[in-house]
């Protein structure tokens, strides 16, 4: 007999019911207390419809664990009581105050810091660690949803993350704390307090250490084998989660000899199966495959996944490779017309169709056996449709343009020149745009109002004629333009009003890609976006952005940044391509922004951006194979702007990752100006920064929350750059684009950051 399951499943609810009581709830007004019962209840909505869905497929197992409100580590903070002391929670009963005061920050405190979870576009809020911290059970919500799934009468799975990925994944907040490890032992007395409070009324514990993948010190694989020796000793249920990539080859040997119930795999990645399959001393009694992927959008060819796992001669489970948060809910909500989206909707699964594909898998591979391993046998109406559809998709003179295959074999070296050197194009540039230090500037967005929203749904639902569309569009950059012309700053952008999201928005207008209506994905919080599928060759028949550029300039004298979204990051933001090499389809598209650049330059636009916040995201998680993915990705963005004129200022935007064991690389980059996010880990990579060739952007405005910047704590973070970073290479900016914020959150914030940043131009000045 096999097992079945999932590792998680999506809690933005079936249409994002989530989103906007979960915003309700954000401001703590005479509305709170309403609001969050409303939250309580549509979690038991979602919980209900998820665990009915995976009934209903056949999933051996429902689980309890895996649906946040906002994020699964903040719920562990929780759990464990591992709340930062610096926010002083007066009331501790009120969870949901509590909660939310942790990732949007309060009056006095900063949010918790953001990170992405791997190589993801999900952002986790990053635990704070002191030694004096001391951790405490509060299982009331673990236990009310136990309760819940009770009534159901199935198997239960508890989902945590486990405590050597929650220690891992956190950072040190005082000085007194040497290495995290020496909070471990009171960690996990609260981890093996948790699991003996509740491990009665559940099945199978599986406890997330997607750390395995990584490469670990000696003393930290050490305490893995220690602690799971243990408390596989004690309990018989325990299964090991890793996702996104193998097991490290370095790290297996410390599994071996444990007695967990089962190790889960994400095949998906997963290249040496064998070598974990015919290890003999891995001494689980089940291998979780995760062979339907959990994060891409593509059928799973359940043919081919049979082959693989009739091959696999040990007992296993049939699992998707990661939770299903990274994709969208239901395909069923997306409705095209067109025949070409038709046919691509039939290469498409989302997460409930991938719950489906777990059970026609499990039903092939059963039926096989009742057969006598004679597959011809069984065939499934199921199974003839994969076949039919998969088969559909190869064959597709969609997928394969000739023309544009041909353009990049004729790519050669000479594509990839370097500009003359970078002090000397600094002095070009400065001279050309009258500026020096300090230069101030934003990273493209503004306000995206209810108004500004509507304009654009009512043009889309033909409610409003084109011209009319452009007309209220360009009423709104004359808004933004004069904003910024009152807050004083010295490098405007045009505010993208006609924006939505940052690559849908460009993926709209290429061809290749197809646009959801529904596809969305937390990215964080109630952050929710739609990524774009590449469904085959890009490229594009029309320019993408010069009118709205081309008037905004026409506004004012000050410098206006085009704003384009770079190769690297339509990729990754995207769900892309597995017919041919990533590095093939960055650089289709880093020639479409190459044709829109050089008409850019052509109508005058002396300053673009090109925002790669997911550069740092797309690297591979083994150190080994950086080499090669920086290889491609900075020859893909070099290509962009390789024959730009010298006076031609190139920006890039990266926000919300660890680019400490990568800067070199960024430097490779090459770029005029890179703007970084900065303030919510209080600069600390400004020192790394020291070692960075070219000038900085550093983002002292945390725009993912509604405090605004005041002037004493701009002053505070601008003096840390200051002692770190040579002030020739000094911008200033907030972390990221403005776009989820209200005017009247960013009004005075924008005027403090100008005012603070014109300060410390003017004090270098007399000096």
């Amino acid at each position: 007999m096999i097992f079945n399951h999932i590792i998680g499943q999506s809690r933005v609810g079936f249409n994002r019911d989530l989103k906007k009581i979960l915003e309700n709830c954000f401001d703590f007004n005479e509305y709170f207390e309403k609001n969050k019962n409303y939250l309580n209840e549509l979690k038991k909505k979602i919980l209900y419809n998820n665990w009915i869905l995976k009934i209903n497929n056949n999933i051996d197992y429902i689980n309890v664990g895996d649906f946040s409100f906002y994020d699964h580590i903040l719920d562990n903070i929780f759990n464990i009581n591992c709340i930062p002391k610096r926010f002083k929670l007066e009331n501790k009963e009120n969870f949901f105050k509590n909660y939310f005061t942790l990732a949007k920050g309060d009056s006095n405190n900063q949010p918790m810091e953001m990170k992405k979870w791997f190589n993801t576009n999900y952002h986790y809020l990053v635990p704070e660690y002191t030694l004096d911290l001391k951790f405490s059970l509060n299982l009331n919500i673990l236990k009310n949803d136990i309760c819940f799934a009770k009534l159901f009468k199935k198997k239960i799975k508890l989902i945590i993350i486990g405590p050597l990925t929650f220690l891992k994944l956190g950072k040190i907040k005082d000085n007194k704390l040497k290495n995290r490890l020496l909070l471990l032992p009171k960690l996990l007395l609260s981890y093996f307090g948790l699991i003996n409070e509740i491990h009665n009324n559940i099945d199978l514990i599986q406890i997330d250490e997607p750390i395995l993948i990584l490469n670990l010190s000696e003393i930290w694989l050490k305490c893995f084998k220690n602690i799971y020796t243990i408390l596989c000793s004690y309990y018989s249920n325990i299964m090991i989660a890793t996702y996104f990539e193998e097991i490290n080859s370095e790290n297996l040997k410390y599994l071996e000899g444990i007695k967990f119930f089962s190790i889960h795999l994400d095949l998906i990645n997963y290249k040496k199966i064998n070598n974990f399959i015919k290890n003999n001393n891995i001494k689980c009694s089940y291998i979780s495959l995760g062979i339907i992927d959990g994060k891409n959008i593509w059928k799973n060819n359940i043919e081919k996944s049979f082959y693989i796992i009739n091959n696999i001669k040990r007992r296993f489970m049939i699992s998707t490779s990661c939770s299903l948060i990274h994709v969208p809910v239901d395909l069923n909500l997306e409705k095209f017309n067109d025949k070409k989206k038709k046919n691509i909707k039939n290469w498409i699964s989302f997460g409930n169709q991938k719950l489906e594909e777990i059970k026609n898998l499990k039903e092939v591979y059963e039926l096989n056996l009742l057969n006598n391993n004679k597959l011809k046998k069984y065939i499934s109406k199921n199974f003839i449709k994969n076949i039919f559809f998969i088969m559909n998709k190869k064959k597709s003179n969609l997928i394969f343009i000739e023309k544009i295959q041909n353009k990049i074999k004729k790519i050669n070296i000479n594509n990839f020149k370097y500009r003359i050197s970078y002090n000397l194009r600094r002095d070009i540039q400065k001279k050309y745009f009258k500026l020096n230090s300090f230069i101030t500037t934003t990273i493209g967005s503004f306000p995206q109002t209810s108004k500004i929203r509507k304009i654009r749904i009512d043009c889309k639902n033909q409610i409003i004629s084109k011209n009319n569309y452009e007309d209220m569009i360009k009423k709104e950059i004359y808004f933004i333009i004069k904003k910024q012309l009152d807050y004083n700053i010295d490098i405007l952008v045009h505010g993208e009003p006609e924006r939505g999201d940052m690559v849908e928005y460009f993926a709209e207008s290429i061809e290749g890609f197809l646009v959801t209506n529904n596809g969305w994905v937390q990215s964080y919080g109630s952050r929710y976006v739609k990524p774009p599928i590449i469904y085959g060759d890009i490229y594009i028949k029309n320019y993408l952005t010069l009118n709205w550029i081309k008037y905004s300039q026409n506004l004012t004298k000050k410098p206006i940044k085009g704003m384009l979204t770079g190769p690297i990051t339509m990729i990754k933001w995207s769900f892309k391509r597995i017919d041919q090499p990533n590095y093939i389809t960055c650089i289709q598209m880093a020639l479409v922004l190459k044709k829109e650049i050089k008409k850019l330059e052509k109508i005058g636009i002396k300053i673009i951006q090109i925002d790669e916040p997911a550069i740092r995201e797309f690297l591979p998680i083994k150190i080994d194979k950086y080499k090669y993915y920086f290889n491609w990705a900075i020859k893909a963005f070099i290509l962009i702007f390789s024959k730009i004129k010298n006076n031609t200022q190139i920006h890039t935007h990266v926000c919300y990752s660890e680019f400490n064991n990568i800067i070199n690389f960024i430097n490779d980059l090459n770029v005029d100006i890179i703007s970084i996010e900065t303030s919510r880990s209080n600069m600390s990579i400004t020192t790394v920064l020291n070692n960075y060739n070219n000038d900085i952007g550093l983002g002292i405005y945390d725009i993912h929350t509604k405090r605004k910047m005041e002037i004493n704590y701009a002053i505070y973070l601008i003096k840390i750059i200051i002692n770190n970073i040579d002030i020739k290479k000094i911008w200033i900016n907030p972390d990221c684009g403005l776009k989820t914020r209200k005017w009247s959150e960013i009004d005075k914030s924008l005027k403090n950051m100008v005012f603070c940043s014109k300060s410390f131009k003017n004090l270098k000045i007399s000096n």
